[in-house]
């Protein structure tokens, strides 16, 4: 792992709206009811076309992430998280990936990897042990979308835990996929570590 510094709320903001935009269901909440296709134009600009200088952006951005996720908020996805958290930028390398740990949130994550919450085991189960959900397909299209493309991934979103090891916030079926391509990551994955007394509150650990 190398430790490439201190990270803002603000790009772990920017990772995150990245990391959803082009899904049609998240697309279709910002488009709104009844629609108003200018906020999904707004938000696609300003995940596609970031400038993190832009105040009006990175309102933007925390705005549908605070709405959707509870950025900020101590609730949804962020349920027991306090203002504490201080942000770094890690590097890992793919082996160390799947060293990361599933949160326990959701039903397909423990179905995946039931007996170390690792990703490394999910990536091993993702082919073959089917989660009674669309896990599956989501994590393979992933993979065959990293496989044949040369698109930025975004940055894993984890939490470091009292007992030190990084847990998922966002990010498992990316950080599944990366690992079932590890040979485009020669260089290894950024992830956004966020760590402060409240984590220990996150029900998810």
């Amino acid at each position: 792992m190398d430790d490439l510094g201190q990270a803002t709320e603000d790009q772990v903001i920017l990772a995150w709206l990245q990391a959803e935009i082009e899904s049609p269901d998240f697309q279709a909440y910002l488009v709104g009811n009844p629609p108003n296709p200018a906020n999904l134009s707004a938000a696609l600009k300003a995940a596609r076309s970031p400038d993190l200088k832009d105040d009006a952006q990175n309102g933007l951005r925390r705005q549908i992430i605070t709405n959707v996720y509870g950025f900020g908020q101590g609730a949804g996805s962020f349920q027991g998280l306090g203002p504490d958290l201080q942000w770094r930028r890690v590097r890992l390398d793919t082996d160390e990936v799947g060293e990361l740990l599933y949160a326990r949130i959701g039903a397909a994550w423990p179905l995946l990897a039931p007996a170390t919450r690792k990703v490394a085991e999910g990536a091993t189960n993702i082919g073959h042990v089917f989660t009674g959900d669309s896990t599956n397909m989501v994590v393979l299209s992933l993979a065959s979308g990293i496989c044949h493309s040369d698109k930025k991934v975004p940055e894993i979103i984890a939490l470091r835990g009292p007992d030190g090891h990084l847990v998922i916030l966002e990010g498992h079926a990316r950080a599944t996929a990366i690992v079932l391509e590890a040979h485009r990551f020669p260089k290894g994955v950024d992830v956004f570590v966020g760590a402060g007394p409240s984590v220990a509150n996150w029900p998810y650990l």
